[in-house]
């Protein structure tokens, strides 16, 4: 499954990049967003395989480029030092500083041309994308910071009286935190939430039970419950892998 973040704040054109691209391959999913803070976040919960970036994402604001900077904050990221980005522009002549500093794949003009932009993602999204994602994730309590891998998580219970974060190597207790707020801060796709109390990470799954509502982690007695309400998003996700 391929994942393609298409940045876009004119809601007509980015439909119509939508469309094109579920129209060219049925395994690739879709995200979107109208501006920086949204992308930013998508970036960190997903691996992207493609990015797809309006370089004007304030048409009220004169000499907006804020696409650019965008993708030079992508470029400063370990995992996507190579993946592809196209922009997106009305501009005349935005090749000089996109292909030498941001090392860009293409980009397409506005109004679009529906082959050539179907010809550019589907050679986009061959390109072979290897995401080094990042492996330590800090933990606050009390003022002191505790770093675990991603690797090290099995996963986290999380209620009013506090969160415990399950290791491979001990437990962790903290505050508790909303658990949008924790998936935030984890920044990665291997954690999934599946029920009100739990976030597992996806890679410690031995078994799944969709009947009775159970998930077995790898090397762990306990069962730990899908919610009724979080079951068919949980599943769907599992099944994206």
């Amino acid at each position: 499954m391929k994942t393609v973040l298409i940045v876009e704040d004119n809601v007509r054109s980015m439909e119509m990049l939508v469309k094109i691209i579920k129209n060219l391959r049925t395994d690739v999913e879709v995200k979107t967003a109208s501006s920086l803070e949204e992308a930013a976040v998508l970036a960190m919960k997903y691996n992207i395989d493609l990015f797809m970036l309006d370089i004007i994402l304030n048409s009220s604001n004169p000499g907006d480029v804020s696409g650019m900077k965008l993708a030079e904050q992508i470029r400063s990221l370990p995992k996507y030092k190579y993946t592809p980005i196209i922009f997106i522009t009305a501009l005349e002549d935005p090749e000089l500083h996109a292909y030498s500093d941001i090392h860009c794949y293409c980009y397409v003009e506005k109004p679009y041309d529906v082959e050539k932009v179907s010809n550019v993602i589907l050679e986009a999204l061959e390109f072979p994308v290897v995401h080094s994602e990042p492996q330590n994730i800090f933990f606050r309590k009390d003022g002191i910071l505790y770093k675990k891998e991603i690797s090290e998580i099995l996963y986290i219970e999380n209620s009013r009286a506090g969160q415990t974060v399950y290791c491979t190597n001990g437990n962790l207790k903290l505050p508790y935190k909303p658990n949008r707020k924790i998936l935030e801060e984890l920044a990665s796709d291997r954690f999934i939430q599946c029920s009100r109390y739990h976030i597992i990470n996806r890679d410690y799954i031995d078994r799944i039970d969709t009947v009775n509502r159970y998930i077995r982690l790898k090397g762990l007695r306990t069962q730990i419950e899908i919610g009724n309400s979080y079951k068919k998003k949980f599943l769907g996700e599992v099944m994206d892998e």
